[in-house]
């Protein structure tokens, strides 16, 4: 490391580097391209941000490019390449719902480092306001996100804007079927770093459902809104169910905040700021607008819809549980959801039936099951058997009669 960084290293205390860290320093360093997989929580954003800061040099020449799924993502890598720089370099985030003009007027301090989401990037690209020929790096943050089918077009097309010879880095915490096939869809050639160990010093993460008709799922979140000692982040599958459910909470005076992509970058970062400060107990938010969302001492975690797949499931629970703090993963489901959420967890967590009762949280008692009888049609009333004499003549068999006398 370069004394800068050694001595902020020191002033924060760390020791060791991350597994993750070790492995892709010097793949990094020598220029080489990496795909790097990671659990959340290992230190993915110093694994490759160190290493860059060490390679940029201060000539006013954007050479490195940071790109991110989300604003909140772009601000919280800002934030933190602020605390590592040096003073003298210039960086930017140029992310979506900001204002545009403000930051074409940034891009004439000549930044040798950028931040931002893709469609922003492109944006000032194509109105030349954004210089990429001298770029030299390129990293994918949240690539498993950027590379996803619905993305990958408008990620490759800024891509493609860069020069073909520069290095690519791309990090995240799972797979897809894009990114390990990426040599066919970006021009790379990586050398693949795997790490499946979470760190030692990540807290334990507990997973737990609670069963619901869809129906009453609203009702169940009131009654967890109202148990003081947990503040959640919620998922829902789609912005206008977001914004119902919001709407709802309201309407029964359950404080909540709601985060979604449509919003501004204004009320985006209040709605944040609401649920850091523990104004409101519920931040209502989405996949995309919670894609990098880091919100320390996060307890809980909510599934109100149930994830597309495993990797959602894992990007949505890695919020909680950071930094040798323990974390709670509820989810809310229908009996019939049971079995597809127990495809979804990690393969080394088990998963525990809760309720909701009496304003509490607790393991939820076991159903019971109740044996059925062999069914035995029942016999009329008024009616009598009459005996009659079986095939040997010897023993009477009985059958039904109407009990009327001929």
């Amino acid at each position: 490391m370069k004394e800068y960084i050694q001595n902020k290293w020191n002033e924060k205390g760390f020791k060791d580097l991350t597994p993750i860290q070790e492995a892709t320093k010097e793949l990094i360093q020598n220029g080489e391209d990496v795909v790097a997989v990671s659990p959340t929580g290992t230190g993915k954003t110093l694994a490759y941000l160190l290493p860059l800061l060490e390679k940029i040099e201060i000539n006013h020449e954007l050479q490195a490019v940071i790109l991110v799924p989300s604003q909140e993502l772009a601000q919280q890598i800002g934030e933190v390449i602020r605390e590592w720089k040096l003073p003298e370099l210039t960086m930017l985030v140029l992310a979506g719902g900001a204002n545009v003009k403000r930051q074409i007027e940034n891009l004439k301090k000549k930044p040798e480092l950028v931040v931002g989401t893709p469609g922003r990037l492109t944006e000032l690209a194509n109105q030349r306001k954004l210089k990429l020929h001298q770029v030299q790096t390129l990293v994918l943050d949240e690539a498993d996100y950027l590379l996803a089918q619905e993305h990958l077009e408008q990620t490759r097309s800024f891509i493609k804007k860069c020069p073909s010879q520069r290095q690519m880095i791309c990090f995240s915490a799972t797979k897809n079927e894009i990114l390990e096939s990426i040599h066919q869809w970006i021009n790379m050639t990586p050398k693949w770093v795997e790490n499946e160990k979470k760190m030692s010093g990540n807290g334990n993460v507990k997973h737990v459902y609670i069963e619901s008709p869809v129906r009453k799922k609203n009702e169940l979140l009131r009654k967890f809104a109202n148990m003081k000692e947990y503040q959640a982040l919620v998922f829902v599958n789609s912005l206008a169910n977001a914004g119902i459910l919001a709407e709802k909470l309201q309407y029964h005076n359950i404080p909540c905040a709601l985060l979604t992509s449509q919003e501004n970058q204004i009320n985006r970062k209040a709605a944040i700021q609401a649920f850091k400060k523990g104004e409101v107990p519920i931040l209502l938010t989405t996949d995309v607008a919670a894609r990098g969302l880091d919100i320390e001492d996060l307890p809980v975690v909510i599934h109100y819809d149930l994830p597309e797949n495993k990797e959602v499931y894992t990007h949505r629970s890695g919020r909680t549980g950071r930094m040798g703090k323990d974390g709670l993963v509820i989810s809310f489901v229908t009996e019939k959801e049971v079995r597809d959420l127990k495809k979804l967890i990690p393969a080394d967590a088990t998963l525990e039936a809760f309720q909701v009762h009496s304003s509490q949280l607790q393991v939820a008692q076991k159903k019971k099951v109740v044996e059925k009888k062999p069914y035995k049609p029942k016999e009329k009333k008024g009616t009598a058997k009459k005996a009659y004499p079986s095939k040997d003549k010897k023993s009477f068999k009985t059958k039904k009669s109407s009990g009327k006398k001929k």
